[in-house]
């Protein structure tokens, strides 16, 4: 089974976005996670093993819409909302 999660992300001016991950947490199988990002320009991606949220952050290295800050952006308020 797949679980799909979305957390809020916040570059420092304010402009705020979203991370979308997926994680295979069925038993007796692989273990992925699945990233991309709403509201910022930057690439999505898929690794075997797990991150922390900031982690998938600086790897999809965003770029904020708003001022046109890179790697400026980080996890927001944690609210964990599965999807």
């Amino acid at each position: 089974m797949t679980t799909h999660w979305k957390e809020p992300a916040v570059c420092e001016c304010g402009h705020t976005g979203v991370v979308h991950w997926a994680e295979n947490d069925q038993p007796f199988s692989r273990q992925w996670e699945r990233y991309s990002i709403e509201g910022f320009d930057g690439q999505g991606f898929e690794i075997a093993g797990t991150l922390t949220l900031d982690e998938a952050l600086a790897q999809m290295n965003p770029v904020c819409p708003a001022c046109g800050a890179r790697a400026k952006v980080r996890a927001g308020p944690h609210k964990k909302v599965g999807r």
